[in-house]
């Protein structure tokens, strides 16, 4: 018996299993890369559907509700508190990475600020002063809308700002 034969047969079976499995391994890789990509693309759309979704709720309590002050304040409160940003924001701390959760708060702190001026009997009487006033939340907003396209897509051309 020709001991070659069967050490090459042993040796070639070896290394077509090895490169079989590191095939498998490179595309399980690949798939996993794309799943984590999609679901964060999911996530970060949803959360940018509420956060704008809420904005114009308390845009409209503010200034195209025809009811006294106190009332705007008390609907732009409840837009706030039903908007999902909070549930949102919490999958969010747990699927981005660091810079984009920081951004997030801020842009949960802007809205909280507006609510809160609201609830502490500040008025607005146009676009513009509701505008002048929320800048900070607008570059807030602009700066993680933009943070979360280039972590989804880094060659992605960046976003023109959005004008409030």
């Amino acid at each position: 018996m020709d001991w070659g034969t069967i050490v090459g047969t042993v040796v070639g079976g070896v290394m077509a299993v090895g490169a079989t499995s590191l095939a498998d391994r490179s595309r399980w890789r690949r798939e996993e890369a794309l799943h984590r990509i999609a679901v964060k693309r999911e996530l970060y759309a949803a959360f940018l559907a509420a956060v704008a979704q809420t904005w114009n709720e308390m845009h409209a309590a503010v200034l195209l509700s025809d009811q006294p002050w106190p009332e705007r304040a008390r609907q732009a409160t409840l837009a706030y508190q039903n908007g999902r940003v909070y549930e949102l924001r919490y999958q969010l701390s747990i699927t981005a990475p660091p810079d984009i959760v920081a951004q997030s708060d801020q842009t949960l702190r802007g809205m909280r600020d507006l609510r809160d001026k609201l609830n502490d009997g500040k008025t607005y009487a146009s676009w513009e002063e509701l505008k002048q006033d929320c800048q900070t939340w607008f570059d807030a907003f602009n700066a993680m809308r933009r943070a979360m396209r280039l972590e989804l897509d880094p060659v992605a051309l960046p976003l023109p700002p959005a004008n409030p």
